[in-house]
């Protein structure tokens, strides 16, 4: 099929905040008159409650919520100084805007989505967020909602006409489903998913790809 539109997850696909989230966890420990450490910094990947968990015994005496909510606005804070883009990504945004293909951010949370819209002016014509009242990944329900933006049926039948890249398990669970081309992006990810067998194509970054390249992916 004609490359119809690409669909992009965000957070290790497109940017990179992982130094981000660990620069403001040890900038919180030391504060709070804890020890940092690599070993801690290495226990700090696991999802948020374990994090909590970690930071809590690492001598940050905050609730979680809190815990969360500084982190959380500490990273966007940097995110806004300066987005963290995945190598290469910034040319391959042009070429497909330059080519008129539409590309669709599909991702989590809106306030993050609406600064990387900002920063890359013209580069998306939307985005699908945990705002928007759709089933979340693993479920293909994003990417059709992505699909119906750029005018194609909500389905497999329109998601078939478009490209996705994604680095996680979750993500990438919910473009095969969809019925997406799905690209793996390697070189970031907590996890290398490119034998997972999730994706048809495995990048490191985007350097060096062409829209050509893309196209010869369908």
């Amino acid at each position: 099929p004609m490359m119809k539109a690409v669909f992009f997850d965000l957070d290790g696909t497109l940017i990179d905040s992982d130094p981000y989230w660990v620069r403001s966890q040890e900038t919180l420990v030391r504060s709070c008159g804890g020890e940092w450490s690599d070993t801690l910094a290495d226990a700090l990947q696991g999802g948020l409650p374990e994090t909590v968990r970690l930071l809590r015994g690492a001598g940050v005496d905050w609730d979680g919520d809190a815990i969360v909510r500084h982190l959380s606005d500490e990273v966007l804070r940097m995110e806004k100084e300066r987005l963290p883009w995945i190598e290469g990504v910034r040319d391959v945004l042009s070429g497909l805007a330059a080519a008129h293909v539409p590309a669709v951010l599909v991702t989590g949370s809106a306030e993050i989505v609406e600064n990387v819209m900002a920063q890359a002016p013209g580069a998306f014509v939307g985005y699908v967020c945990g705002n928007d009242d759709v089933t979340p990944k693993p479920d293909p329900a994003p990417y059709w909602r992505a699909a119906s933006m750029v005018g194609l049926p909500a389905d497999a039948s329109g998601a078939g006409q478009c490209l996705v890249f994604e680095d996680s398990k979750p993500g990438l669970t919910a473009a095969r489903a969809s019925g997406a081309t799905v690209v793996a992006v390697t070189g970031h990810a907590r996890v290398d998913m490119s034998d997972s067998g999730l994706c048809d194509e495995a990048i490191v970054d985007y350097r060096g790809l062409t829209i050509a390249d893309l196209a010869g992916w369908m």
